[in-house]
């Protein structure tokens, strides 16, 4: 499993646009799965007005990095204090990673010089090989 780091860097995306906003690009059991998360996160969010006022602000402004950062922050606590939350939430993760098809996963490092990735046999998606200069995005624009 994940760490509680990784976890919450992963599900805040899915938190902050909700559902909905993955159903066209990732199909219905991968919209499902995020629509898990964010029941998951709310009902365990239900009670803390803190915790519930941060997951609403961070989703009227879900492009705002410092919203996210607060959601990510009250998350990690929320999983740091109940694992078994922790766990719901890390196995959701997961399975949304496995449905996005991320063979590899290199968020947070910086890589200098030449590297090779190896992913499997089973690759799906995009795949870019060759030097690049400056960062990369491979989502599609909406």
């Amino acid at each position: 499993m994940m760490d509680v780091g990784m976890i919450v860097a992963a599900a805040v995306p899915f938190l902050v646009k909700g559902a909905e906003a993955f159903a066209g690009k990732a199909g219905e059991k991968l919209a499902g799965k995020a629509g898990e998360l964010c029941r998951a996160v709310e009902k365990r969010f239900t009670g803390d007005s803190y915790a519930e006022q941060t997951l609403a602000r961070a989703r009227e402004m879900p492009e705002s990095e410092a919203r996210q950062g607060g959601l990510r922050a009250v998350l990690a606590e929320t999983m740091e204090a109940d694992p078994d939350f922790a766990k719901e939430v890390g196995k959701l993760v997961e399975e949304l990673e496995k449905g996005r098809g991320t063979a590899f996963d290199q968020r947070g490092q910086m890589v200098y010089g030449p590297q090779t990735n190896i992913a499997g046999s089973s690759v799906r998606g995009t795949v870019f090989s060759g030097a690049f200069s400056g960062p990369v995005n491979i989502e599609k624009p909406e």
